[in-house]
C-alpha cells in the first residue's frame, strides 16, 4: 500500500509537470504568432509598422501591470483558478483577434486581453504551483523543466508560424489558436485541478507568522535588492529580443551571406543552451546558495555582453550565444526561489508579480533607450555596454541579497507533496 501511494503521488507530480510544461509551451504562441504575422497585420489594418507596434508596446506594458494582480489571485485562490482564467482569456483573445476588422478592437484584444492571458499562464502562477507541490530540494529543477516550455515553444513553434504564414490567413490561425487554448490549456488544467488539489492561501501551513503587509515589504531594502537584480534580467533579455539581431546584421554586412547564416545559427545555439542552462541551474539551485548563484549568473552574463561589445566575427557571436544562453532562464528560476524564501508562500505570488512589473519596466527602457543610443552613436556599442553595466549592478544586488536572505531565516513552508495529497483527501 505504501509503494502504491508513492506511485500515485509520483504520477500526480508528473501530471503537474506535464500540464505546466504544456501550458507554457502553448503560451509562447501568444507572442510568437503575433511577431511572425506582424507585417501582414499592419498591412491589413492599413497602418505603418510604427503605428501598429503600439499593440505590442501595450501588450508589454499591460503584462507588467497584470503580473501583481495575477500574483495576488494565486495567493488568494491558488494557482489553478489563475491558470484557468489565463486559458479562457487566451481563447477569448484569439477568437476576437480572428473576427475583427477594426484596429481599436485589435488593440484591446491583443494589448489587454492577450496580455492578461500571458501573465496568467507563465512564470508567476506556474512558480506558485511548483512552490506548493514540490519539496524545497526539487523546486528549482521542477521550475526549470516547466519554464523550458516557453523556450521549446519558441524553438518548435516559430518555424510553424513561418510556414503557416505562407498560406494561412491570420483570421484562420487565430480561430484555431482559440480552440487550442480552450482544449489544450484550460481543459487539462481543469482536469488536473479536480484530481490533485493544491492548497490555497488559507491552507498553506508551516510558515512563520508575518504581520507585515505587501506595502511594508515594498519599503524594505530586501525588495529593492530583488528588484534591481531582476531588472538586470529584464534589461538583458530585452537586448537579446530586440537589439541583438540588428547588431549582428550590422557587423556582418561586409561578409557576403554570413549575416543571415550567423543569425540563424546563433539563435539556434542560444535556444539549445538556454534549455541546458535552465536544467543545470534548476538541478544545483537546491544545493547552493541561491543569491550567490544568481550573482554568478549575472557576472557571466556581464562578461559575455562586454565581449559582445567588441565582437565582429561569426565565431565570437556563436560563442556569445553559448555563454549567454547558459544564464538565460536561470535568473528567473533563482529569483522565484528567493522570492519564496524571503516572503513565504502566502504572499509570494504578489511579490513575484511586483518584481515582474519592475522586470517589464527594464524591458521597456532597454528597448527604447537602446534604440535611441544606436541612432545617436551609429552602432550598438553604447547600448551593449549599458546593458553590461546593468548586469554588473545586478551582481552587486545579488551579492547583497545573500546577506539579507541569510538574516531572514528560512521562511519557506514545508510545501511537499504530502500536504497536497492531504488536501485532496
Amino acid at each position: 500500500m505504501h509503494d502504491h501511494g508513492r506511485l500515485t503521488r509520483r504520477g500526480m507530480l508528473w501530471s503537474v509537470l506535464l500540464t505546466g510544461f504544456l501550458v507554457m509551451f502553448l503560451s509562447s504562441g501568444i507572442k510568437g504568432a503575433y511577431q511572425i504575422y506582424f507585417r501582414d497585420l499592419a498591412e491589413f489594418f492599413d497602418l505603418g509598422r510604427g503605428a501598429f507596434a503600439l499593440s505590442g508596446a501595450m501588450f508589454g506594458l499591460c503584462l507588467g501591470i497584470f503580473s501583481p494582480f495575477v500574483g495576488a489571485l494565486c495567493d488568494r485562490f491558488g494557482p489553478y483558478p489563475c491558470l484557468l482564467s489565463g486559458g479562457a482569456a487566451a481563447a477569448l483573445a484569439f477568437f476576437m483577434l480572428g473576427n475583427i476588422s477594426e484596429y481599436g478592437w485589435f488593440l484591446f484584444s491583443y494589448g489587454i486581453v492577450a496580455a492578461y492571458a500571458f501573465a496568467a499562464l507563465t512564470f508567476v502562477p506556474v512558480g506558485v504551483l511548483i512552490d506548493r507541490v514540490f519539496p524545497a530540494k526539487h523546486k528549482g529543477l521542477a521550475f526549470a523543466v516547466v519554464s523550458n516550455g516557453v523556450a521549446i515553444g519558441f524553438i518548435v513553434l516559430s518555424p510553424l508560424w513561418v510556414w503557416l504564414n505562407s498560406w494561412m490567413s491570420w483570421g484562420d490561425l487565430a480561430n484555431y489558436l482559440a480552440i487550442a487554448f480552450a482544449l489544450l490549456v484550460a481543459l487539462p488544467v481543469f482536469l488536473v485541478s479536480r484530481v490533485f488539489v493544491v492548497p490555497a492561501e488559507g491552507a498553506v501551513s508551516g510558515q512563520k507568522p508575518d504581520s507585515d503587509t505587501v506595502i511594508d515589504h515594498l519599503k524594505k531594502p530586501l525588495f529593492m535588492l530583488l528588484a534591481v537584480s531582476f531588472a538586470g534580467c529584464g534589461s538583458s533579455m530585452a537586448f537579446i529580443d530586440i537589439h541583438l539581431v540588428p547588431l549582428i546584421q550590422e557587423r556582418t554586412m561586409s561578409l557576403p551571406g554570413s549575416g543571415t547564416s550567423t543569425v540563424a545559427i546563433m539563435l539556434s545555439v542560444l535556444g539549445v543552451f538556454e534549455l541546458a542552462g535552465a536544467m543545470v541551474v534548476g538541478y544545483i539551485a537546491g544545493r547552493l546558495n541561491s543569491a550567490r548563484l544568481l550573482a554568478m549568473l549575472y557576472a557571466v552574463r556581464a562578461l559575455s555582453l562586454a565581449m559582445l561589445s567588441v565582437a565582429n566575427s561569426p565565431s565570437l557571436f556563436i560563442f556569445f550565444a553559448v555563454v549567454f544562453g547558459l544564464t538565460y532562464m536561470g535568473t528567473v528560476i533563482l529569483t522565484s526561489m528567493l522570492c519564496l524564501r524571503c516572503y513565504g508562500a502566502r504572499i509570494k505570488g504578489k511579490m513575484f508579480g511586483l518584481l515582474f512589473s519592475v522586470h517589464q519596466v527594464a524591458v521597456f527602457l532597454t528597448a527604447w533607450l537602446g534604440g535611441f543610443a544606436r541612432d545617436l552613436t551609429g552602432d550598438y556599442t553604447m547600448t551593449t555596454l549599458g546593458v553590461t553595466a546593468f548586469c554588473l549592478l545586478a551582481v552587486g544586488a545579488a551579492l547583497a541579497l545573500k546577506g539579507a536572505t541569510d538574516s531572514q531565516g528560512d521562511r519557506e513552508p514545508d510545501g511537499n507533496i504530502e500536504q497536497a495529497v492531504v488536501g485532496n483527501r
